[in-house]
């Protein structure tokens, strides 16, 4: 079914319950918002980490070594877990954008 009313006007159709919206290329926008494309892939996702709970967590991060009292197994250790931690903020950073752009996050 063909789409006849103008970008951004609003519209109910119990047809389009479960239906695509839009069509490869188009743009959306939820709320009122300016419709947008659709964005680029997010930053690719690192690989999963195991890890132990800290007593008191200590968010005053710095650049690891391997010195005493306490340090990772090897300082690539510690900076791979900084590095996980960096690309989540990093892909967190992106949903946000692109939910703010599609009016779904104010």
């Amino acid at each position: 079914m063909p789409n006849s009313k103008a970008i951004g006007v609003a519209f109910s159709d119990p047809e389009l319950d479960g239906a695509v919206i839009g069509a490869a290329g188009g743009t959306v926008g939820f709320f009122g918002t300016t419709p947008v494309a659709e964005g680029a892939a997010l930053t690719t996702q690192l690989t999963t980490i195991t890890f132990t709970a800290p007593v008191t967590p200590d968010f005053a991060i710095q650049d690891l070594t391997q010195t005493t009292p306490f340090g990772f197994v090897s300082k690539d250790e510690g900076n791979t877990v900084l590095s996980v931690i960096k690309n989540l903020q990093d892909r967190v950073g992106q949903l946000e954008s692109r939910l703010q752009a599609y009016g779904l996050l104010p």
